[in-house]
């Protein structure tokens, strides 16, 4: 005779037992949520000088949504630092269509769109990277995709903080505003660049974003001077802008 048929409380302590440690099994996984780099899955792996912090593939959206709020890890300062940041800029957004250009009876409609292509820049820039570093632990696919949407975002806002020092360095000279623009929005629509590369590759083509800025500026310090560019277009701030793109793609 079978012995479960002899013995059905055996069978419940046993049934019983393996709930048991599922349950136990569960609970540590909750208690330990996060890995060091040598628990990683191998597509989890980029910099192997953060050793511990990481967070498990989920492979569900909850788990990734979870871990904005739900318990500390390597990623918590990346996905707030970029998350709020992304807030602070849509705030300045509607601050500016409401309160600032009021206040300049002389501004017109390609003013303002100069100014909200580059603040909507920042805001795509940042809640891309926010996405990429919350969902980077769902699974390889997902990684990998909000991998490139992380890069598309930071090309948008190089390109995109060049829009108004352009309009306004050539304000006057609609040709050499158009070519330049339009080449500025060539390079954030070209499916080239939102793609993934390695990352000593991807270092090189910020710098030369960052860098690209050079054409346009030292067309216009010729033909105006230093000192209009200064007064007209806020130069000194778009060179400093350019060096803390570089400063960041070498970090």
């Amino acid at each position: 005779m079978d012995l479960r048929r002899r013995n059905p409380s055996l069978t419940r302590r046993i049934s019983h037992a393996i709930d048991e440690v599922k349950t136990a099994e569960n609970n540590a996984l909750e208690y330990v949520k996060t890995l060091t780099w040598y628990q990683l899955e191998e597509w989890q792996k980029d910099n192997e000088y953060i050793v511990q912090g990481y967070r498990r593939a989920q492979n569900n959206w909850k788990g990734c949504f979870h871990s904005i709020f739900g318990y500390l890890h390597n990623e918590t300062v990346n996905i707030h630092s970029h998350l709020w940041g992304a807030v602070l800029f849509l705030v300045l957004f509607f601050s500016s269509q409401l309160y600032v250009m009021a206040r300049y009876p002389t501004a017109t409609w390609v003013d303002s769109t100069m100014f909200s292509v580059f603040i909507i820049s920042a805001v795509v820039c940042l809640t891309s990277s926010s996405f990429y570093h919350m969902a980077g632990c769902h699974s390889e696919r997902v990684a990998r995709r909000c991998h490139a949407l992380d890069y598309s975002g930071i090309v948008v806002l190089i390109v995109g903080s060049f829009f108004p020092a352009v309009y306004y360095a050539f304000f006057c000279e609609p040709v050499l505003q158009g070519t330049y623009l339009s080449g500025a929005a060539f390079i954030v629509l070209n499916p080239e660049y939102s793609k993934p590369t390695h990352r000593g590759a991807r270092t090189k083509v910020f710098i030369a974003l960052g860098l690209s800025a050079v054409v346009p500026l030292s067309h216009a310090l010729l033909t105006h001077g230093l000192g209009t560019l200064r007064e007209e277009m806020g130069v000194h701030f778009v060179v400093l802008s350019g060096a803390l793109y570089i400063f960041g793609a070498v970090l």
